[in-house]
């Protein structure tokens, strides 16, 4: 949000709007796409770095059998996999690129989300 130029600011208040007014309808659409690309980047690199969790949180080695149940990151699934099943090497390396088509899918979704925020936003 203070990424947003300051003239943004001032040309609310030069136009009277209450303060949550101009955040609401001025400065959030203005921040919209570098808050996606920060959620993106924030996700991204949650999904790459959750073998780190191991060793800080353990983790579940058992299928949850419900939405409520705790579960594993799919960066931990392909470390167990690896490293402490045999023979696991293939179900590992498809769960990577499970793990590659997922992050990417989630990048390519926020840049035409981005897009096309953006020239919507252009054209009125």
């Amino acid at each position: 949000m203070r990424a947003v130029s300051d003239n943004w600011r001032l040309g609310a208040q030069a136009l009277g709007m209450r303060r949550a007014t101009a955040i609401w309808h001025i400065l959030l659409p203005a921040a919209a796409p570098a808050i996606v690309a920060g959620l993106v980047l924030g996700t991204g690199r949650a999904m790459a770095e959750t073998a780190a969790l191991i060793f800080t949180s353990g983790y579940v080695d058992r299928m949850p059998e419900s939405l409520m149940d705790s579960g594993r990151a799919l960066s931990v699934h392909i470390y167990d996999l690896s490293m402490n099943v045999t023979g696991g090497d293939a179900a590992a390396h498809a769960s990577a690129l499970l793990l590659i088509a997922l992050v990417l899918y989630f990048s390519v979704l926020a840049q035409l989300l981005s897009a096309r925020w953006l020239q919507r936003r252009l054209s009125v």
